[in-house]
């Protein structure tokens, strides 16, 4: 049982007036009565996307939803103008528009038509009438995508991240505890598909999704090399089940030549143990085959390195280029050569401002200045006891 639409209870649910009104029709136009519809719609829009949410639905039929707001044997009779106005402002969105943004060829011709199937509310929506088929089913944008979300992780941390292809039953199975089932499974590789995140193409009959790598905004393409490596994946759990298979008889075998030996048929353990040898022959070639397939997605795995490598040598070369594009030897030797003349001028600069061709004697006689200061000793004979007076002389 489907958890309650409100619960806990909105506060207008007793209110047996209010609710008089919320569950009448609106009016023919919002120009009659514009505090009709705004207040209707206020009251109604978030309590659909609640009532969803609390389900864990992506989707819904408005016969379903009229079912979610019973009230007294009565479901409400604007329902349809609600969904109308969540539609036009992108909230939700049909599954037979929302499917066909996209290729989706590799749709199974059952959910396709599940998806097709009803048009009466496109129809109408072009004729401009408020005729919704009550078994139209609309999508929630935003939990379609929370779902797919969810769905691309569950996928990515199945698949080895060097080759991201696998079978479409096989992912579906993979994400069985958040997909009820596989309509609601290929609208989130829809989702997916248009947010660039996974490829599906269909080879022999076999769909096959290939998930873009974390991190990476380029589109994906379901390549020669991921087919390659899909029926290499194929062959390697075939030749693996087939091993263990294999393996399991050998050991049987064994067992059953100990038996013959315990009740005396030598003839028949002989028998067995050539069995035996016979089913090891066979494993042995297996074992090989499998060696020779994962040393070639080994290669595969370290080709697609290398590409990627080789691109970033490219991408590296290229803004070399561009950043080295205004410089040359010529200019360098140049500016090399400025530099050195400033320097040379910053020198003499530097050294005039130093004093070193100052003469700090200002032109003054040497001879005149050295007697005045041998008067100046003889008045003071106490100098002349800390230093020879021919000691104080001014250089020449």
């Amino acid at each position: 049982m489907e958890a309650g639409p409100l619960e806990p209870p909105h506060p207008d649910w007793a209110d047996e007036q209010r609710m008089a009104f919320l569950f009448s029709a609106f009016k023919q136009s919002r120009d009659v009565d514009s505090a009709d519809w705004d207040g209707k719609l206020a009251f109604w829009t978030p309590l659909v996307l609640q009532a969803a949410a609390r389900r864990r639905r992506i989707r819904f039929t408005p016969r379903e939803l009229g079912g979610w707001f019973q009230r007294n044997g009565a479901a409400p009779l604007g329902l349809a103008t609600v969904l109308q106005h969540l539609a036009r402002g992108g909230v939700i969105q049909t599954e037979s528009s929302f499917a066909a943004s996209v290729d989706t060829g590799w749709l199974a011709r059952g959910v396709w038509l599940l998806l097709v199937k009803p048009l009466r509310w496109t129809l109408a929506s072009i004729l401009g009438t408020d005729t919704i088929s009550p078994d139209e089913s609309f999508i929630i944008v935003d939990h379609i995508k929370d779902k797919a979300a969810e769905v691309l992780r569950l996928c990515q941390r199945s698949l080895d991240a060097a080759h991201p292809v696998a079978a479409l039953s096989a992912l579906q199975q993979e994400c069985r505890e958040v997909c009820e089932d596989e309509k609601t499974f290929c609208l989130c590789l829809v989702q997916l598909q248009k947010d660039k995140k996974v490829a599906v193409a269909e080879l022999d009959g076999e769909r096959i999704v290939k998930l873009a790598h974390p991190g990476s905004n380029k589109p994906v393409v379901v390549t020669e090399v991921d087919v390659g490596v899909y029926h290499l994946m194929n062959c390697k759990k075939m030749l693996s089940h087939k091993a263990e298979t294999l393996s399991q008889e050998a050991d049987g075998y064994q067992e059953e030549a100990r038996k013959q030996i315990r009740a005396g048929k030598k003839h028949l353990a002989l028998k067995s143990l050539k069995m035996k040898k016979r089913t090891f022959k066979q494993l042995e070639d297996i074992h090989a085959k499998l060696d020779t397939i994962d040393t070639i997605l080994d290669r595969i795995r370290s080709s697609q390195t290398d590409l990627k490598v080789v691109e970033a040598y490219q991408a590296g070369l290229g803004a070399l280029r561009q950043s080295m594009k205004d410089v040359s030897v010529e200019k360098v030797e140049n500016l090399m050569d400025e530099i050195e003349q400033f320097c040379d001028t910053q020198d003499d600069i530097r050294k005039t401002l130093a004093g070193e061709s100052f003469d700090v004697a200002g032109g003054a006689d040497v001879s005149d200045l050295e007697a005045e200061l041998d008067a100046l000793l003889q008045e003071e004979p106490q100098l002349q006891m800390c230093r020879p007076i021919h000691d104080l002389r001014f250089p020449q």
